[in-house]
C-alpha cells in the first residue's frame, strides 16, 4: 500500500544550512541586477545563499554589500562541475550566527527607489527521508500571501476585489488562505544543493513598493464608499471648493488694497490707501466677476447629470422631496439684490464698464435664479477667447447682460456675496470673516448631501456617473486605517501550495509565517540612498552654451502664445510687488492682448525649440531661490544641500 504524499514547506536555506525549519528565508540584494546575482549564486555557490539573507539596516548603518557572483566562471561544463566541487571542500552546514545584538531589532524591508529588492524563498517538498522535491501537475498553484499582524498575534489577509480598493480582513484561521485573498507571484529556481541532489527552490519578489497601498488599507469590517459618497465629493470638489476658492481671492484682494497696519508709521494714509484700492479693487473684481459665472456654469452642469429634479425645478417649483426642495430653498435664500449691491458699494469696486451700465444688476438677485440662466449664455461662454470685460474685436460685448459675483471684496475692507444671506443654526461666531463665510458654505454642502442621500435611497440619481475624486476615496480609506491604527504595521509572508485535483479534503499546503517585517514608505528617514548624479552642463560661457543643440519642442495653439507674450513682458519684481500688501503692492500691468496674429483666420500658434541643458540650469537656479525664500519658514537651508570642492572640475581647460 502506498504511503500518502505529505506535503510541506521548508525554508530557502533548509539545504545548505541546519536546521530545516518551514519559515521562507528572505533574501536581500543591494543592486538592479539582483536576478543576475540570485541565479549566479545559485548556479555557482549555493551554500553562500545565508549571506543573503535580510539583516536590519538604515542609511547610516548599511548592511554587508550583496555578494558579488564570480567574474569569469569557467566556460565548460566539466570545468564548471570541478570548480564547484572545490568551493564545497569542507563545507559543513551550520546555524547561522545571529544577528549582532545591536541590530536587533524590527526588519525593515526598503523599495526599490532606495537600491533595495527582497525575494522570499521556499521549498515545497514531500515529508520522505531525504525531503524530495515535490513534483507538481500542470493545474497546481503555489504562491505567496501577506499577512499584516494585528494587536494579539492574530493575522489579517489582504482582500482586493476589481475595481474595489483593496482592505484586511482579519483572520480566524491563519493556516488557510481566505477567498479572494491576493496572491503574489512566485517562480522556480532550479539548482544543485551542495550535497549533489537537484533542488527547486521556489522564490517571489516581496512588493515593497506597494506600502501605500498596504499601509492605508482599511480593515474588514469596513464601509466601502458609495455612489452617493462619491457625488458627495465630487460636488464638493466641484462648486464647493472652489467658490471657496474666490473668497480667499477676494480677501487677498482687500488685504492687497490696503488697510490700518499696526506700528507702521504710513498706516494712517487714507488717500494713498484709497488711491490703491481704486486701482486694484475693480481688476480684480472682475475677475472674480468671470470665475463666477465659470462656476455657475460647473454648478449647473453638475445638478443636471446628478441631481436631475433639483436642475429642472431651477426656474420654479418644487420636487415633492423634503430635501431636494430644501436645497432649492437654500439656493434661493443665496441673495444678492440691488440694495445689498448699493450696500457694499459696487459703483466703486467694478469697472465703469462692467456695472452698473452694462449689466444688468436687478436682473438676478439671488442663486437659484443666476444658475436658472446660466444655461442660456454657456456655450457663447465657453466661445469666448479673452478675459473679461474685453469687447469682441466689433465693439460688440458677448458677455452676459447680468451679474451675480459669488465673492466681492469692497473698499470698506469687508468681503461680500450672496452667502450672507444664510444663517446657521446654532450661530457660528468667528473673528475671521473668510472663516465665516467658509463655515456658511458648508451649509450648502450639507444640503447637498441630505438631497444626494435621499435622490440614492429613492434611486433619482442622474444617469450620470462621476469618476470618483481620488483624494475623497484616500480620506476615507484613511480615516478608516486610522480608527484601529496601532503604529507602523507589521507583515509575514506565509508561501501557500493548492492542489488541482485533490478537493476540500486536502487543503492548501501552507507554509510556517517568514520573519516579521516592517514596509518602509517612499521618503522613510532610515531608507539607504541611492545615488543620483546630474551632471550640469560644464562650460556655461555664452560660447559654451550656444553649442548646445534645441531639441526639446513646446507646442503652443494661438490662444497660449498670445498668453505666453503678456507673460514674457513682466518681470521678476512686477511679480514680488503684486503680492505684496499694501503700501508696497502694485498691480501687474498687463495689456488685454489676445490671439498671436490676431483674431480670426490670421492668427496663428507656435512651436518653440528650447534648449534642455539651459532649461537644467534654470530649474536648478530657481530651486536655490525658492528654497532661500522658504527658508524664512521651514529654517531647512542647513539639512539641503552639501558641497564637496573638487580641484580640476573646470568648465574651460587653460
Amino acid at each position: 500500500m502506498n504511503a500518502p504524499h505529505v506535503l510541506r514547506w521548508v525554508g530557502g536555506q533548509s539545504f545548505v544550512a541546519a536546521p530545516v525549519d518551514g519559515a521562507p528565508t528572505l533574501l536581500r540584494f543591494d543592486s538592479d541586477d539582483f536576478m543576475d546575482r540570485l541565479l549566479a549564486m545559485l548556479a555557482e555557490a549555493p551554500q553562500t545563499l545565508p549571506e543573503f539573507v535580510a539583516r536590519p539596516e538604515s542609511w547610516q548603518q548599511l548592511g554587508e554589500p550583496t555578494p558579488a557572483p564570480a567574474l569569469a566562471p569557467p566556460t565548460s561544463a566539466p570545468a564548471r562541475a570541478l570548480a564547484r566541487r572545490r568551493s564545497l571542500l569542507g563545507f559543513r552546514r551550520e546555524v547561522p550566527p545571529p544577528p549582532p545584538p545591536s541590530a536587533l531589532k524590527t526588519l525593515k524591508l526598503f523599495q526599490p527607489v532606495h537600491q533595495r529588492f527582497y525575494v522570499a524563498a521556499a521549498h515545497l517538498v514531500c515529508e520522505k527521508p531525504g525531503l524530495p522535491t515535490r513534483a507538481t501537475s500542470g493545474g497546481d498553484k503555489s504562491g505567496m500571501l501577506l499577512r499584516r499582524l494585528l494587536p494579539g498575534g492574530r493575522e489579517a489577509a489582504f482582500v482586493k476585489r476589481p475595481g474595489q480598493p483593496g482592505r484586511w480582513q482579519p483572520l480566524d484561521d491563519a493556516g488557510q488562505p481566505l477567498p479572494g485573498e491576493e496572491w503574489l507571484s512566485v517562480f522556480p529556481l532550479a539548482y544543485t544543493s551542495p550535497d549533489g541532489h537537484p533542488r527547486k527552490l521556489l522564490a517571489g519578489l516581496v512588493p515593497a513598493a506597494r506600502h501605500d497601498d498596504f499601509r492605508f488599507a482599511a480593515l474588514q469590517p469596513a464601509k466601502l464608499p458609495t455612489v452617493a459618497d462619491d457625488l458627495k465629493a465630487g460636488a464638493r470638489m466641484t462648486f464647493i471648493a472652489p467658490w471657496q476658492g474666490l473668497i480667499e481671492r477676494a480677501r487677498a484682494t482687500r488685504d492687497a488694497a490696503g488697510g490700518p497696519v499696526a506700528d507702521a508709521p504710513w498706516s494712517d494714509d487714507s488717500g494713498a490707501r484709497d488711491a490703491a484700492a481704486r486701482s486694484s479693487l475693480p481688476v480684480a473684481n472682475d475677475q472674480l466677476q468671470e470665475s463666477s459665472w465659470r462656476l455657475l456654469q460647473d454648478m449647473n452642469d453638475w445638478l443636471a447629470a446628478h441631481l436631475p429634479d433639483v436642475h429642472a425645478r431651477l426656474a420654479g417649483g418644487t420636487t415633492g422631496r423634503a430635501k431636494a426642495d430644501r436645497l432649492l430653498l437654500r439656493l434661493q435664500g443665496a441673495v444678492f439684490d440691488a440694495a445689498r449691491r448699493a450696500e457694499a458699494g459696487f459703483k466703486d469696486v467694478f469697472s465703469p464698464n462692467v456695472l452698473p451700465t452694462a449689466r444688468n444688476i436687478a436682473a438676478v438677485t439671488h442663486l437659484r435664479a443666476a444658475l436658472a440662466r446660466i444655461g442660456e449664455v454657456s456655450d457663447a461662454l465657453d466661445a469666448l477667447a479673452t478675459a473679461f470685460p474685453a469687447k469682441a474685436a466689433d465693439g460688440h460685448d458677448p458677455w452676459p447682460s447680468w451679474a451675480f459675483p459669488l465673492a466681492v471684496a469692497t473698499r470698506g475692507g469687508a468681503l461680500e456675496g450672496p452667502f450672507w444671506s444664510w444663517s446657521a443654526s446654532p450661530p457660528d461666531v468667528l473673528a475671521d470673516k473668510q472663516d465665516e463665510a467658509n463655515a456658511l458654505l458648508e451649509l450648502l454642502q450639507a444640503d447637498l448631501e441630505a438631497a444626494i442621500d435621499e435622490a440614492f435611497a429613492a434611486g433619482r440619481l442622474g444617469p450620470a456617473r462621476a469618476q470618483a475624486p481620488e483624494a475623497a476615496r484616500l480620506a476615507h480609506e484613511l480615516a478608516a486605517t486610522l480608527e484601529a491604527d496601532a503604529g507602523p504595521p507589521r507583515y509575514v509572508l506565509r508561501f501557500v501550495h493548492q492542489r488541482c485535483d485533490c478537493g476540500p479534503l486536502h487543503p492548501a499546503v501552507m507554509s510556517a509565517p517568514s520573519e516579521v517585517f516592517e514596509l518602509a514608505g517612499f521618503f522613510d528617514v532610515e531608507a539607504p540612498l541611492r545615488p543620483i548624479r546630474i551632471a550640469l552642463p560644464f562650460d556655461t560661457s555664452p560660447g559654451g552654451l550656444r553649442k548646445f543643440g534645441k531639441n526639446s519642442a513646446f507646442i503652443m495653439s494661438d490662444l497660449l502664445c498670445g498668453q505666453m507674450k503678456r507673460v514674457r513682458r513682466l518681470g521678476f519684481g512686477d511679480l514680488v510687488l503684486s503680492v505684496l500688501p499694501w503700501p508696497f503692492h502694485k498691480d501687474l500691468s498687463v495689456s488685454d492682448g489676445g490671439p498671436c496674429g490676431g483674431t480670426g483666420a490670421g492668427s496663428f500658434g507656435t512651436i518653440c525649440s528650447l534648449s534642455i541643458p539651459i532649461i537644467t540650469i534654470v530649474a536648478f537656479v530657481l530651486l536655490i531661490v525658492i528654497a532661500t525664500l522658504l527658508d524664512l519658514i521651514f529654517r531647512w537651508l542647513p539639512f539641503l544641500m552639501v558641497c564637496f570642492p573638487v580641484p580640476g572640475l573646470k568648465g574651460k581647460k587653460p
